[in-house]
C-alpha cells in the first residue's frame, strides 16, 4: 500500500440522495455513487494517517488509485493550443441573408434587409484560401458548410456553382471533400435530388409539430411551412439520407417538448434531435415571442429524455454534451473560418451582419477586393482566450468540460471574457447532473462514462 495519497485528478461531487453523492472525474470518464464517507476520506486523504484506516477504507483508497484518482491521473487532454498561424479545419459560407419563411423569433430577422447574396470571389477567395491551408498542412480534406443569417440554399444557382467548384477544385488538388448545410427544409424535389447527391447531412429547423411549425415558421407570405417541410423529411428518409432536427423552444410549446420527440420518432427516420430554449433576440422583439423560461425547459427536457430513448433518438441540448469532452463551446475559440455575405470573418454563426453590435466583438476579418485575406490576430486571440479552461468563473465548475463556458454570443452582458452564472449556465448544470444521475441508474448510455459501484471499491 502507497504511504500516502494525493488527489491527482480533475474530482467533484454532485448530490444524489440523502448521504449519498455521485463523483464524477470527467477526465477520466469515472463517475460513482459514494457516501458521505468516502467524501470525507477524499476530503482528508493527503493529511490522514493511514494506520488509523479500517479495512474498508484502505481498499477504497487503494481502488481510487487504481482508476487514476490518486497518485497520478491518466486524465484525457482536451485543452487545444492556440495557432499562432491560421490554419482552419472546415470553411462555412453564409451565402445571403434573405429567407423564403419570416420565423417569428428570427434571431437575424432575415429577409428584412437590404438583399444580400455573397459575390462570386468570396467564395472562390475563401475556398483557395482554405485548399492552401489544407496542403500546407498535408491535409487531405476539405468540409464547406452553408449556414447564415437567412435560407442558405435560398440563392440556389450560387449554390450549385459553389459546389460545382469545390468538386472541381478537390479532383485536380487529389483531396476529399464534404458538403453540408443548415436548412430550414423548403426545398423543392429537383433540389433535394441535387442535395442527395452532392451532400452529407442537412441540419433540418424543424419545431416539431404541424401546429407549432406552422406558427413558429410562416413562409414570407404567412401559410404555414409544416408541409413543405414534412414532404422534404419524408423525401430524405426515403433516400436514407443522412439529416438532424433543431427546434427551438417558445413559450408557446414548452409544455409540448415531450410531445414534439414523439411525434418526430413516430414520423421520421431521424435520429438527432437538437432542442434550444428561444433566445431574446432579433424579431422576437417585434413579434413579442417570450422565452419559456428556463425551469420549465429543464424540467420539460428531462421529461424528453425517456421518449427519446424510446425510439432511439440523441436528444441534444447544446451545453449538455455528456457524452463529449471539450474545453470550447464551439469555433468561436478555435479556427472557425465564416465567411459573411458581404465578406468578413465571423467567428459566430449567429453574429453575420456588421451593423449587428456583437460583430465588434467576433469579427476578426475579412476578404480584401482583390482576394487576400486580412486577420486580426489580435482579436483572434481574445476570442481564443474564451477555452473554459482560461475561464476562471467555470474553474471549480463540475460540468466546465460539457458546457465548455456557454454560448459567448449570449452572455447577458459585455464582457465575453468575464462571468458566467446566468440563466443558461444553471441549466447546463442542471441538465449535466440529470444526466450524469440517469447514468448511475441505467437510463442514459454512454461509451464516454464507466460507471463503477461502491461494493467494487471494497
Amino acid at each position: 500500500m502507497a504511504k500516502c495519497y494525493t488527489l491527482t485528478a480533475d474530482v467533484f461531487t454532485i448530490p444524489y440522495h440523502d448521504d449519498e453523492s455521485i463523483l464524477y472525474a470527467p477526465l477520466l470518464g469515472f463517475v460513482c455513487v459514494v457516501n458521505d464517507d468516502v467524501i470525507n476520506l477524499l476530503a482528508d486523504v493527503e493529511h490522514i494517517d493511514l494506520k488509523t484506516l479500517n479495512k474498508e477504507e484502505k481498499a477504497t483508497l487503494r481502488y481510487l488509485e487504481d482508476k487514476g484518482l490518486l497518485n497520478g491521473s491518466r486524465e484525457y487532454n482536451c485543452v487545444h493550443p492556440y495557432q499562432e498561424k491560421y490554419q482552419p479545419a472546415q470553411l462555412t459560407l453564409f451565402p445571403t441573408n434573405q429567407c423564403n419563411l419570416r420565423c417569428i423569433y428570427c434571431y437575424a430577422s432575415a429577409g428584412e434587409q437590404k438583399p444580400l447574396v455573397m459575390d462570386w470571389h468570396y467564395a472562390v477567395s475563401a475556398i483557395e484560401f482554405m485548399i492552401t491551408s489544407l496542403k500546407e498542412r498535408g491535409g487531405k480534406h476539405l468540409s464547406l458548410g452553408l449556414h447564415g443569417g437567412g435560407e442558405p440554399l435560398y440563392p440556389w444557382q450560387f449554390i450549385k456553382r459553389v459546389v460545382g467548384y469545390v468538386e472541381d477544385r478537390c479532383s485536380q488538388e487529389g483531396l476529399t471533400h464534404a458538403i453540408f448545410s443548415a436548412s430550414n427544409g423548403v426545398l423543392s424535389e429537383k433540389q433535394l435530388q441535387y442535395i442527395v447527391k452532392h451532400f452529407v447531412n442537412l441540419n433540418i429547423s424543424f419545431d416539431g409539430l404541424p401546429h407549432v411549425q406552422d406558427y413558429h415558421r410562416p413562409l414570407a407570405g404567412g401559410q404555414g411551412s409544416f408541409e413543405h417541410v414534412d414532404r422534404t423529411m419524408r423525401f430524405l428518409d426515403e433516400k436514407k439520407f443522412n439529416y438532424g432536427i433543431r427546434g427551438t423552444v417558445s413559450d408557446y410549446n414548452i409544455n409540448l417538448m415531450p410531445e414534439i420527440v414523439r411525434y418526430i420518432g413516430e414520423h421520421y427516420r431521424c435520429k438527432s434531435v437538437h432542442l434550444e430554449p428561444l433566445f431574446y433576440c432579433g424579431r422576437c422583439k417585434t413579434t413579442g415571442t417570450m422565452d419559456p423560461g428556463i425551469e420549465a425547459f429543464a424540467e420539460q427536457f428531462k421529461r424528453c429524455e425517456d421518449v427519446a430513448a424510446e425510439y432511439g433518438i440523441n436528444l441534444i441540448y447544446s451545453g449538455c454534451h455528456i457524452d463529449m469532452l471539450r474545453n470550447m463551446f464551439c469555433g468561436v475559440s478555435c479556427a472557425n473560418f465564416s465567411v459573411t455575405p458581404d465578406g468578413y470573418l465571423t467567428a459566430c454563426y449567429e453574429v453575420t451582419d456588421r451593423e449587428d453590435s456583437k460583430s465588434e466583438k467576433f469579427f476578426f476579418g475579412r476578404i480584401r477586393e482583390d482576394g487576400t485575406i486580412f486577420i486580426d490576430d489580435e482579436k483572434r486571440r481574445r476570442l481564443h482566450s474564451l477555452t473554459v479552461d482560461q475561464l476562471d468563473y467555470c474553474r471549480d465548475c463540475f460540468a466546465k468540460w460539457h458546457c465548455a463556458g456557454e454560448c459567448a454570443a449570449k452572455i447577458p452582458h459585455d464582457d465575453i471574457t468575464g462571468a458566467r452564472g446566468h440563466d443558461r449556465c444553471q441549466l447546463n448544470r442542471q441538465l449535466i447532473a440529470e444526466r450524469l444521475k440517469r447514468i448511475v441508474e441505467g437510463n442514459f448510455k454512454t461509451g464516454r462514462l464507466s460507471y463503477h459501484k461502491i461494493e467494487d471499491m471494497t
